[in-house]
């Protein structure tokens, strides 16, 4: 079960650039894993772009509501906080419980995020599917 990042799951609800390719992801693996915290995450970006402009209104209300059905399974971040502590140095936070989760599952990260990439692809800690950024 590859564990998506906030990036492809906001550009799944959006239709972004890497819609297509999470897409394929969810059509052969029927279901993807994030933390409990790509949640809150999700909603931040989709409240950040709407505020700028950048996404129409009704486009981000549907963004919300399709939140509830997306194919993705929210794992507690609780468990994951030793490991992202551990990783403090070279992640952030939030980028450190998604490396966490990926870990303890045995499976890779999908992200869009390039220099979170360039730092796991440093560090070694798991493999990485980089999704189209546009």
């Amino acid at each position: 079960m590859t564990v998506l990042d906030t990036s492809g799951v906001v550009d799944l609800l959006t239709e972004g650039p890497a819609a297509p390719m999470v897409g394929e992801m969810l059509a052969a693996e029927r279901e993807l894993a994030a933390p409990d915290v790509l949640v809150f995450e999700t909603l931040a970006t989709i409240r950040r772009n709407a505020l700028k402009g950048s996404l129409p209104p009704a486009r981000a209300a549907a963004a919300v509501e399709d939140m509830a059905e997306m194919p993705v399974h929210l794992f507690p971040s609780l468990p994951l906080r030793f490991r992202a502590w551990e990783l403090r140095e070279n992640l952030s936070t939030a980028d450190a419980l998604f490396v966490s989760l990926a870990e303890r599952l045995g499976e890779p990260l999908a992200t869009k995020d390039r220099s979170l990439t360039k730092a796991l692809s440093s560090l070694g800690l798991v493999s990485v599917i980089a999704l189209p950024s546009g």
